[in-house]
């Protein structure tokens, strides 16, 4: 099956790259348009029912590590010679990649998995396993 808008989670893991690459071959395959997402949070201490945001320097520094995620991403577009817009936004990954997905016309998500599993996915959640059951687009996880 040929899929015509394909959307990649980008978070710079090994995974997001092999997931980065096999979107691009599947774009050239398909003639498909492509568009890269990365998703940064920057998480707040709860104590009760105060919400504390980080130091100011530590935000700082996440947004730019996300921006320079971003222009890796561009990188292995260009080195490819494929052109793809390469977004990042703020937020919970797993449901601002469904949103961006939905927004986009996606019909479909690739991504790479960390392999969390047991207690661990049980507790901290997976961005994939958050999208595979929530999105209602095919999904491409790749380990």
């Amino acid at each position: 099956m040929a899929y015509t808008n394909l959307l990649v989670a980008y978070d710079g893991s090994e995974q997001s790259i092999r997931a980065l690459k096999t979107g691009i071959e599947m774009a050239r395959s398909w003639n498909a348009t492509l568009e890269v997402v990365h998703v940064f949070d920057i998480p707040m201490l709860i104590v009760g029912e105060a919400m504390i945001p980080p130091p100011v320097e530590n935000s700082v520094a996440i947004a730019q590590e996300a921006d320079n995620l971003a222009a890796e991403a561009q990188s292995i577009l260009s080195a490819a010679s494929l052109q793809a817009e390469v977004t990042v936004l703020q937020g919970d990954p797993g449901r601002r990649i469904i949103e961006t997905a939905e927004e986009k016309g996606t019909d479909l998500i690739i991504i790479g998995s960390r392999g969390l599993s047991g207690l661990r996915e049980m507790f901290l959640g997976s961005v994939s396993s958050y999208i595979v059951k929530h999105s209602k687009v095919a999904v491409h996880i790749l380990k």
